[in-house]
């Protein structure tokens, strides 16, 4: 009876319009109230539980390298060195687009950041140049996502932290599907470029690509100095995320010479605005999550999983079909943060990695940003082009496809995330 009413009150409140923090937080106390045998002060503890982990303190410190990253103009010394590299191609802007999207979510970690920053500057300049506007929202948004797989990641850490797995691993684990898939992002807008005799840029001399390269150098190293430290083993998670906030603070303010001293506190501001929402939506999340586990919901959608098939392939099938569907409605963020304690025992049951499937999770998670109602990606996009939602949507379909032939690669090729984890922590 209780998880009925638990579900119902979540409906009603997203219904009314409730933000997602609020609709869960809310639920789990009416709910919890139902029972009425348990103190309350057990809500605030899991409350306080859940947010005071150490891995957590990378989040703010991975905003705040993003923020310093834009602020500083290392987002344009990006652009203008893949716009170098691959003016000569025709749809040079859009294989651009791609590129500095792997390269800059290699540092924020986080999709949106990357289009309201690059999608900022080249939705804007793709449009001017001749692409169509809706082709311009789709492959900024698309792109977008690799940038949650490749290392550091925000989901990857909120998984890793839920599901008490090592982040750093989850980080390799990610690093080759999200290379591969801005790679097959790029050869797409590449061959359609052709097809449709989108724009080429000028081919630039040797001299002018070198001139590019000295004047993008500490921006473009910054994400190979987090992927090395990664690999070697040479900074935690947290350390890493307060190395990448030092570092674009250094670049910034001392080397580009871009950020004023004046406008740190408009940024630390808006970090910490940021922060302050993402851990109140984790608050709320995790007391969710302990209230799922207390009324034994994981183990009953185990067994009834298992009911309807034993085979791994299906499971994951139905699984797979689950989270894509939970991206439909809802944020990665809470999606990962309600799905990871109901999926965990049932992925462990049938022997799969932990790890593997943290990947198949953000994956997933990820091209809800590109599905509609929600579609918060595109959606960002198509009010930076100026174009109706619908134009977007459509003109992401290749796109899409695109990520679940990856998704399918990810799901039943278990090596192609955990080699890199496997060869570095034996």
């Amino acid at each position: 009876m209780i998880p009925i009413v638990l579900v119902l009150m979540i409906f009603g409140f997203l219904v009314l319009g409730m933000p997602i923090a609020f609709c869960l937080g809310l639920s789990t106390f009416f709910a919890f109230l139902m029972i009425g045998k348990l103190p309350l002060m057990i809500l605030a503890q899991q409350i306080y539980f859940g947010i005071n982990v150490y891995p957590m303190l990378a989040i703010p410190f991975f905003l705040l390298a993003g923020a310093f990253m834009n602020a500083g103009g290392m987002t344009e010394r990006i652009i203008a060195f893949f716009n170098a590299l691959f003016g000569r191609f025709t749809g040079a802007l859009a294989i651009t687009n791609c590129a500095a999207s792997m390269f800059f979510g290699g540092v924020s970690g986080m999709a949106i950041a990357d289009v309201s920053s690059l999608g900022a500057i080249l939705i804007p300049s793709m449009k001017k140049a001749g692409y169509p506007s809706d082709f311009s929202v789709a492959v900024t948004a698309s792109s977008a996502i690799c940038g949650p797989v490749i290392p550091p990641s925000v989901p990857m850490i909120i998984y890793g932290v839920v599901a008490k797995v090592s982040v750093l691993a989850l980080f390799l684990a990610g690093a080759i599907p999200g290379i591969v898939l801005g790679l097959l992002l790029m050869l797409y807008s590449f061959l359609l470029s052709k097809k449709k005799n989108f724009p080429r840029e000028r081919k630039h001399s040797f001299a002018e690509i070198l001139m590019v390269t000295r004047r993008s150098f500490w921006a473009l190293i910054m994400p190979i100095f987090l992927l090395v430290g990664i690999i070697v083993g040479f900074f935690t998670i947290t350390e890493l995320s307060a190395f990448a906030a030092l570092y674009g603070f250094i670049i910034g303010v001392f080397v580009y010479r871009t950020v004023p001293i004046k406008d740190m506190l408009s940024i630390f501001w808006q970090v910490g605005v940021d922060t302050g929402v993402i851990m109140f939506l984790i608050g709320m999340t995790m007391v969710f999550a302990w209230f799922l586990a207390y009324l034994k919901i994981p183990q009953t959608i185990t067994y009834f999983f298992m009911s309807i098939t034993t085979n791994k392939i299906l499971i994951l099938v139905l699984i797979n079909l689950v989270l894509l569907g939970a991206g439909l409605f809802l944020d990665s963020t809470p999606a990962t943060l309600i799905l990871v304690p109901v999926f965990l025992p049932l992925i462990i049951k049938l022997g799969i990695n932990p790890i593997h499937f943290g990947v198949i999770m953000v994956f997933n998670l990820m091209l809800g940003l590109l599905t509609p109602p929600v579609c918060i990606a595109l959606s960002l996009g198509a009010l930076i082009a100026k174009i109706p939602l619908s134009q977007a949507i459509r003109a992401s379909i290749p796109f899409f496809i695109i990520g679940i032939i990856i998704l399918i690669f990810i799901t039943y090729v278990p090596e192609m995330t955990l080699f890199l984890p496997n060869l570095v922590f034996k």
